[in-house]
């Protein structure tokens, strides 16, 4: 197998407090490059080499690194001409598409603080309340969006409204721009959390943060600069995974950026035909779309062949993952037509929004979906005992200097030794040997106690309860705070949806959460109780997040009545009542 992936330098310190810390020793670039200057290098050796593309319908657009360049020139001119000054914030209420892609780089050239926005959020009044939030808090001095004027329902106190494509485009001779001076600690732009396991916040991205991100990535991802990667993309670009981290790891490497639409069985034959013309160097999905691309190839031995073709690496966000949808990758990537001497890396990493997206990444090539691997190059980890678990802490030029507010940044929740709180937790791959690898081991804010005093890990029971489901179950909602027994709100497939009736299935799950409870007995583990949600979770409603992944305290407060029935005597037909356990933990 190709080496791929450098070996860490990792040096561990146990501290006094129980604390254990990893550096990764393996040096980052002093001084780090901006990310502009490596958009000029491609520029200049690569011009005629395609940075982006979109699809529209059957119709696929391309640009060079010329074209985007001369592009991006102009719409600096414009933003300037519009009123905007080094270091204003420009909004930008728009999807991933070329338009969006000419304002990224204007934005660098100009000094100026990028904040995109989710383009979901006008569809709906409660999308529409919380994009004027957003809005108001990051002030920005122009808002670019799809249409000429802002939606009279949604109340934006201050900038300029203008349309995208009006602004990114344009048929006049080329405008020079010359770029305005940028410090490494100037903030390059602000990206909001995903508000999951609370309100969202908005987050200043410095430059330096983005370069010592991709920096950390061709460091241990040696086959970056080997030849230019290409990469199919889907993943918005208002969260940082997509518009942070996989946009500027095409520009640091030279590589090509393709954008697709979301994982939907209705999109499968367009992003199949994409893997087929492209032929992609790495591809990054979430479990969702990993299934889907998993029962397309299993009817397409031709676009099989085509992504297998040239395919270093497949990453996966892991924590999500059901054992029956990391069974049939591992068998994918084990039967493909790369051979046996050369499948595709696959592998996980872990990361923030307040840590410039990427915080810790496979060193190996996983055997398990909770794997998070280890800190970037130059970069620490300190593992924190919190409750007889360890919390991942995270140091290093990736971490952000604050969050945006009315009176400028606010600070983030760092600890004693400077390290970012991230709340979440983690374990070590080998016991006792967290210098060899970590797990995802849940969240803080997302666990909870039973009216008992025992913790429930959400994170690992939400994981055991689709191994045990499988396949059955797309995912599961946990309720059991200010209880003292353990409920779920499950979510079928749509396969096993079409497969039974409603009984039949319902059978099913109970069946499966019994021999779950028989071999998983504690108060903490087994559930009590248990009910099919009648649809699935409501993306519009903030239950999904943009990246597929189940919000679990918005869908429990949206289905506040359901979880009451859960608890409720007498029991309701419709509520599976499971076999009942003695053990406690």
């Amino acid at each position: 197998m190709p080496d791929r992936l450098a070996k860490p330098r990792i040096e561990r310190e146990d501290w006094a407090d129980g604390s254990i810390v990893l550096h990764n020793r393996t040096p980052l670039p002093d001084p780090l490059p901006d990310i502009l200057d490596r958009w000029n290098h491609g520029v200049e050796n690569t011009p005629e080499a395609i940075f982006v593309s979109e699809r529209h319908g059957d119709t696929v657009h391309a640009a060079s690194y010329a074209e985007i360049d001369r592009l991006s020139d102009s719409c600096a001119c414009r933003l300037r001409e519009a009123g905007a000054l080094a270091q204003d914030r420009v909004a930008v209420v728009a999807g991933a598409n070329i338009a969006h892609a000419v304002v990224k780089l204007a934005t660098l050239k100009a000094n100026l603080i990028h904040v995109p926005l989710s383009p979901v959020l006008l569809d709906t009044t409660y999308g529409r309340d919380r994009l004027a939030g957003l809005l108001a808090t990051a002030g920005p001095r122009l808002i670019l969006s799809n249409t000429d004027a802002s939606p009279q329902e949604l109340p934006v106190t201050s900038g300029l409204w203008l349309n995208l494509k009006t602004v990114a485009n344009t048929d006049a001779s080329h405008h020079h721009f010359s770029p305005e001076p940028a410090n490494p600690s100037d903030p390059a732009a602000i990206y909001f959390t995903s508000g999951s396991t609370g309100d969202p916040k908005g987050v200043s991205i410095t430059r330096e943060m983005i370069a010592s991100n991709q920096s950390a990535y061709a460091a241990h991802w040696p086959f970056l600069s080997q030849k230019p990667p290409v990469l199919i993309d889907w993943l918005p670009w208002h969260h940082v995974f997509g518009g942070l981290d996989n946009f500027y790891k095409m520009i640091w490497n030279g590589g090509a950026y393709h954008i697709e639409t979301p994982p939907h069985p209705e999109h499968m034959e367009a992003m199949a035909a994409r893997i087929r013309d492209v032929r992609p160097t790495i591809h990054i999905n979430v479990p969702y779309g990993i299934d889907l691309l998993l029962d397309h190839l299993d009817q397409n031995p031709e676009t099989r062949a085509a992504l297998f073709d040239r395919l270093d690496l497949i990453f996966f966000a892991g924590a999500g993952m059901g054992a029956e949808t990391w069974k049939r990758l591992q068998e994918s990537v084990a039967a493909g037509p790369h051979g046996s001497s050369t499948p595709p890396t696959v592998v996980s990493g872990y990361g923030a929004t307040e840590a410039a997206s990427t915080m810790c990444l496979g060193h190996q090539p996983a055997n398990i979906t909770s794997e998070i691997g280890l800190p970037l190059p130059g970069h620490s980890v300190r593992l924190a005992p919190v409750d007889g678990a360890y919390e991942v802490r995270f140091k290093g030029p990736n971490v952000a200097p604050g969050y945006v507010d009315a009176d400028g940044l606010s600070p983030l929740k760092l600890d004693e030794a400077e390290f970012l709180c991230t709340g979440d937790l983690a374990q070590a791959h080998h016991a006792g040997e967290p210098e060899r690898g970590l797990c995802f081991d849940g969240r803080i804010a997302e666990d909870f106690k039973l009216t008992t005093g025992t913790r429930v890990k959400v994170g690992a029971l939400r994981h055991a309860l689709l191994a045990s489901c499988a396949p059955h179950l797309q995912d599961v909602a946990i309720a059991g705070a200010g209880r003292d027994r353990i409920a779920v709100i499950l979510f079928p497939t749509q396969i096993a949806i079409d497969q039974f009736a409603h009984d039949e299935l319902q059978e099913q799950l109970a069946t499966a959460l019994n021999e779950h409870n028989a071999a998983m007995p504690g108060s903490s583990t087994s559930v009590y109780r248990a009910v099919l949600a009648d649809g699935p979770p409501d993306r519009s409603a903030g239950e999904i997040t943009d990246k597929g992944h189940l919000a679990q305290s918005r869908c429990l407060k949206n289905r506040a009545a359901l979880v009451e029935q859960l608890y409720a005597s007498p029991v309701k037909p419709e509520i599976m009542y499971l076999s009942p356990t003695t053990n406690t933990d």
